[in-house]
């Protein structure tokens, strides 16, 4: 749904890449051009899809490589890949394109064993011509649902507009520098991210079981997932395919696939094409669609100009129904949610969305309902969405309304899976990978702490597989079992565990071990490092955590209770204290800091205006600089003295707070939201970030004087005692 007119800049800023690039491109390859893609096979079935918006910059991303990372639904034996140059006005030539699961979470670098290359019509490279889409050859990558699969394009010419989804919710990572890292198996040639997805509109599977379908959800920000944690697949799609994993019987092997377009109307064009106009490339067209379910109509009622008239938007999804049932899907509608609260309701909108619902509900065009007003609404003030569903800006849920809208499907009322022509049979396969993030991280000395660490491992066996995952520390083990179902397939198994770090834990460098023993006798070991070091600042410690209180000029944080409190942007928009870390010392993307207070009314963050800063006099090798940007990146430089009188200039960039991290950047906070003075709880989600500026270790410092950037705000800062 279209958020108001500055929210929609900021999600445009984190979601797209920069409009140009400088990187030469590299020599041309022979390559066929695609032809307009054909019904494809009856063996196919979609595990994962996004309906594109439309075109962003005008003249294509040559030099570019993409990775873009997407969740998988259903699993099978083959996949294959839909490239999309649907809203280009150029051909687009991919050079090379590959694909290959997410070796950790938050890391660009692909699991061992699985990077394979992808082909069309037997040839790397392809082109795809304007307006068009292509289906790549299948890839003997078998895979389970629910895995985090990579889907890289290289693209050295220029091209049109290219297609993308916006909302990508996931993190997604890419490179400008006009080299060809489709085959990179490590993350460092591709250090920039990106939330959208690019190019990349379809994966399908082929199936091993003779029966199988998929679900396609047409929709709006509310489908989108927008309010939803990011990375974290917690969509109302996302959550109903995790229903239907767990499901026994027919229900187990429908895929989900995701048609929701923030910001999209029935009616009208805008954020994305009209959902009558984008039905036949977003859901009939999509591999083994067999069911939609509908939930469109709110942005039709509360977005300008406002369609009051129920019977028109009740046209519309008619049209929808009527065209769908025609290609043979079965038709479930869904209620429009409540959402007085939102700064256009009024009673006006709120008749129209009751025509609407009425209708759904009793008209009998659909051949199942789903109340999804009913599951979140308030009892005792049905207009709105009870509290603990919603996300706080009165219209999209969060993850509590989301799963409830998910639980409010009745399964059955999908319909049956069709019959599939099963992929080739293999081989029994096995392989065991493990890898564990985060790869490094710190815990103050003398303090007692939990670290969570994920270990991911990859199991390939046949049938079921149990057994243990066993992490130490210093001698001291945690196993934990696991059962899973691997059926020969890549199965992606993602266990969290909390490292207990005692307060007598020696300073230093400590090995974290994570072994993966199979119950057939395999095992695989990943090690992650953890700095455990003292804090102080003495030159003998190893982190000098400053105490910026008396420099704290701006307040850049609100409470729930007031979020008029802060205004971190100049705009009304602050950082959520309940997101932030409690004030004083805190482990932050590796380093210790001391965090400021969040509470109403306390001054929290420095303004940079060219001013002077101290620095205790220590030998450092690095400041590490805990800051934000808003209104777009900065990039300026800053200065540091030394204790000898002689200074360096340290070039300085920062994000802006809701566009992600690039090069050189750590995400130090992650926070889901935002609030806004005068509305509450906002989105999109917004980061703190960490940065090393790099200094002499053989001199001392005296001060570092900051540019005179005002949209620069800095939290804390740290240095790293030279020893």
């Amino acid at each position: 749904m279209r958020r108001y007119t500055t929210l929609v800049v900021l999600l445009l800023l984190a979601a797209c890449f920069p409009l140009s690039v400088s990187a030469a491109a590299p020599a041309h390859a022979a390559a066929p051009t695609a032809t307009a893609s054909a019904k494809e096979p009856a063996g196919w079935v979609g595990t994962w899809s996004a309906a594109a918006n439309g075109g962003v910059t005008d003249s294509g991303y040559a030099g570019y490589t993409i990775r873009n990372l997407v969740h998988t639904s259903l699993g099978g034996q083959r996949i294959r890949v839909k490239l999309s140059n649907a809203f280009g006005t150029k051909p687009v030539r991919f050079a090379h394109t590959t694909v290959g699961l997410q070796r950790l979470p938050g890391s660009a670098a692909i699991a061992t064993g699985t990077l394979r290359d992808v082909t069309f019509g037997g040839s790397t490279a392809v082109t795809v011509p304007a307006g068009e889409e292509l289906y790549s050859d299948p890839v003997e990558l078998p895979l389970s649902g629910a895995a985090d699969l990579f889907v890289t394009t290289f693209t050295p010419d220029p091209s049109g507009p290219v297609t993308y989804h916006d909302l990508g919710l996931a993190t997604s990572y890419y490179a400008t520098d006009g080299t060809d890292h489709a085959a990179d198996l490590g993350a460092g040639g591709l250090p920039l991210t990106t939330t959208a997805w690019h190019y990349v509109t379809e994966v399908d599977v082929e199936p091993g079981a003779g029966r199988a379908a998929a679900v396609v959800t047409l929709g709006d920000s509310i489908t989108d997932g927008f309010q939803s944690t990011p990375g974290a697949n917690r969509r109302w799609p996302d959550l109903l395919a995790a229903r239907l994993r767990a499901a026994h019987g027919p229900a187990s092997t429908f895929g989900v696939l995701n048609a929701g377009i923030s910001g999209n109307r029935v009616l009208l064009d805008g954020a994305g094409v009209r959902a009558t106009a984008r039905l036949d490339r977003d859901v009939l067209q999509r591999a083994g669609a067999r069911t939609m379910i509908v939930l469109e109509g709110i942005n039709d009622i509360q977005q300008t100009p406002h369609q009051l008239d129920p019977q028109q938007i009740i046209a519309g999804l008619k049209d929808l129904a009527d065209r769908a049932h025609a290609a043979g899907l079965r038709v479930l509608g869904g209620t429009i949610l409540p959402f007085e609260g939102w700064g256009t309701y009024d009673t006006n909108e709120e008749a129209a969305r009751q025509g609407v619902n009425d209708w759904i509900r009793s008209s009998g065009t659909f051949d199942a309902v789903v109340d999804f007003d009913a599951a979140v609404r308030d009892p005792a003030d049905p207009h709105r969405m009870l509290p603990r569903y919603d996300s706080g800006d009165h219209l999209h849920p969060g993850d509590a309304g989301y799963q409830a809208m998910a639980d409010a499907i009745d399964l059955n009322a999908l319909g049956a899976p069709a019959p599939v022509d099963p992929a080739p049979p293999v081989p029994p396969r096995r392989s065991l990978t493990v890898a564990a993030a985060p790869e490094q991280a710190a815990a103050i000395a003398g303090r007692a702490t939990s670290l969570p660490f994920t270990a991911r491992a990859f199991v390939q066996a046949p049938g079921t597989v149990g057994g243990t995952l066993d992490t130490v520390l210093d001698g001291v083990h945690q196993r934990r079992p696991f059962t899973l179902e691997s059926d020969g397939r890549y199965t992606q198994l993602d266990l969290s565990t909390e490292v207990q770090v005692p307060a007598g834990t020696t300073a230093g460098r400590h090995d974290v071990t994570f072994t993966v023993r199979t119950d057939d006798g395999r095992s695989a070991t990943a090690t992650a490092t953890l700095n455990v070091e003292r804090m102080g600042c003495a030159q003998s410690d190893d982190a000098c955590a400053l105490d910026l209180a008396s420099s704290y000029d701006h307040d850049s944080i609100a409470s729930a209770a007031h979020p008029d409190d802060g205004n971190f942007d100049g705009l009304g928009w602050s950082y959520a204290a309940e997101t932030l870390p409690a004030a004083g010392p805190a482990v932050l993307a590796g380093t210790p800091f001391v965090f400021p207070s969040g509470v109403d009314g306390a001054l929290n963050s420095v303004t940079a205006q060219a001013q002077t800063l101290p620095l205790p006099a220590l030998a450092s090798s690095g400041l590490r600089v805990l800051a934000a940007a808003s209104g777009g990146a900065v990039d300026d430089v800053a200065t540091v003295t030394y204790a000898d009188g002689s200074t360096a200039a340290l070039p300085l960039h920062f994000s802006d707070w809701a566009a992600g991290p690039q090069s050189g950047e750590d995400v130090a906070v992650a926070a889901p939201y935002r609030y806004r003075a005068g509305a509450g709880r906002d989105g999109p989600a917004v980061d703190v970030y960490a940065r090393t500026l790099p200094l002499d270790p053989a001199k001392a410092v005296r001060s570092i004087t900051l540019p005179d950037q005002a949209r620069l705000k800095l939290f804390a800062l740290t240095l790293q005692q030279a020893h």
